[in-house]
């Protein structure tokens, strides 16, 4: 059976490092592209106000209609299951070599809980790739169906069960304005549990919106590298400049 760095290989050439927080111009949040004048952008920003959120563990950037993006959404709508299923398995590789290589910068945790949508819980296919995170995945949150998806409300998630005093794991496939992570993130703080993480397998980028295009033009030439992550040696524009 081939090992997760080989089935990572054909994915390496898609993957853009994240860059490290506190550089000028990218969200101390979520790693983003925004106005240099801030420290966050403004959906981070927002967040911060309401529930007060969570730095964000990005494995990679995911550049719109690129391979990574392809992968995220085709792994759990693609109209063939063995397609589905290699993609998972791609994904999974990808997760399982970042975790590690940066256990300490993820944390130590108790339980694994994927962030649910309204239908489904998709990255379960991918966890389930990982025998570490597939027996430690205890999911803890159901949707009580109030708020859209692109709501950020406390209330948008219910707690399924007791998780006070646990260090959760919270993990999903994408992120992309963040109200269903931090509505998730809201609903486990709110009943007791220390969040770890949260990892995302893709910060989801749109390449011709002004701060992400500036962010991309100097993130991409640079080759992804699974021993550097956004917390622990991030991409900096001026490596030898001192952090904003």
């Amino acid at each position: 059976m081939a090992t997760a760095a080989e089935l990572l290989a054909p994915l390496r050439q898609g993957l853009v490092p994240v860059p490290a927080g506190g550089e000028q111009g990218v969200c101390r949040t979520c790693h983003s592209g925004c106005d240099p004048q801030f420290a966050q952008c403004y959906q981070c920003h927002e967040a911060d106000k309401t529930i007060g959120v969570v730095e964000i563990l990005p494995i990679s950037m995911s550049i719109d209609r690129e391979q990574l993006h392809h992968l995220l959404r085709n792994y759990k709508d693609g109209y063939d299951s063995a397609v589905r299923a290699r993609m998972s398995l791609r994904l999974a590789a990808l997760l399982a070599v970042f975790l590690g290589n940066h256990a300490t910068c993820v944390g130590s945790f108790d339980s694994v809980v994927p962030v649910p949508s309204a239908t489904r819980t998709a990255i379960t296919a991918v966890l389930q790739f990982i025998p570490s995170l597939r027996d430690a995945s205890r999911p803890a949150l159901e949707m009580t169906g109030i708020g859209s998806k692109g709501d950020l409300r406390v209330d948008r998630f219910s707690a399924s069960r007791d998780v006070a005093g646990e260090r959760i794991l919270v993990v999903d496939d994408t992120f992309t304005r963040g109200t269903t992570m931090f509505s998730a993130v809201a609903t486990l703080r709110r009943a007791g549990a220390t969040i770890v993480g949260p990892v995302v397998l893709g910060r989801h980028v749109q390449p011709n919106w002004g701060p992400s295009r500036e962010l991309l033009s100097w993130l991409q030439p640079r080759p992804w590298d699974a021993e550097r992550c956004c917390r622990c040696d991030g991409e900096r524009e001026h490596p030898d400049r001192m952090p904003w």
